[in-house]
């Protein structure tokens, strides 16, 4: 018990000093949708939602979750707003098989230890600002938004390649959160029996990565 302990205190002394640095901002005032724009379903076939995330260990998860609905609003040839939700209990992990742990992986995410999808079954991003940025990365524009997990609304900023055609409109992009700052921490009573699980668990990083890609037709 004394040497698990010792170890227990390691990994929290380790944790904190590589703590992830803060990604979330201030929620704002979601972008509206006006009058003259054309607004465009989000193709939930063609859209896709990958995520990733890692263990201090290195060891990497990687997945997909699904798109319920969507839209994208354009206005004289630019995006000028949008949001989609997600399908919280459609998170699967695709570098597992079902030997290696694919379903006890996917049901963790989904346990009060991670997304608590019983009681949060939706996430949703919501657009507020569009600003064109060009830059060397292929990216075109900033785009900032409102991101909903668990109840816990916060803002967000990222570099996205939009691209605006004649009854089409597509959005890529790729960010990382520290999932802390909504909420989705493992936790549980650090008792004796629960240390090794925490142990086991706890080494999970801060940061999960998305890369999101986004189409919408009229």
């Amino acid at each position: 018990m004394k040497k698990l302990m010792y170890v227990f205190s390691a990994v929290i002394l380790l944790t904190a000093c590589n703590e992830a640095p803060k990604t979330a901002e201030k929620a704002q005032e979601v972008k509206g949708t006006s009058a003259e724009a054309q607004v465009l379903n989000v193709d939930k076939a063609a859209s896709t939602v990958k995520w990733e995330g890692a263990k201090i260990t290195e060891t990497v998860h990687f997945g997909t979750v699904n798109i319920s609905e969507g839209t994208l609003s354009v206005k004289d040839g630019q995006l000028e707003s949008g949001s989609f939700t997600l399908d919280m209990n459609s998170i699967v992990a695709n570098d597992l098989t079902e030997d290696e742990g694919k379903l006890k992986l996917e049901g963790h995410l989904k346990s009060g230890d991670f997304f608590m999808t019983e009681s949060f079954p939706t996430a949703k991003f919501q657009i507020t600002s569009v600003e064109a940025a060009p830059a060397q990365d292929g990216s075109t524009h900033k785009i900032s938004g409102n991101l909903t997990i668990k109840d816990v609304t916060n803002g967000i900023s990222f570099p996205a390649k939009v691209i605006v055609s004649e009854n089409m409109a597509e959005a890529s992009a790729k960010f990382t959160i520290n999932r802390n700052e909504w909420g989705v921490i493992w936790g549980g009573t650090k008792t004796e029996q629960s240390i090794k699980d925490f142990l086991q668990n706890n080494l999970i990083k801060d940061e999960i990565a998305f890369d999101v890609t986004l189409k919408a037709a009229k």
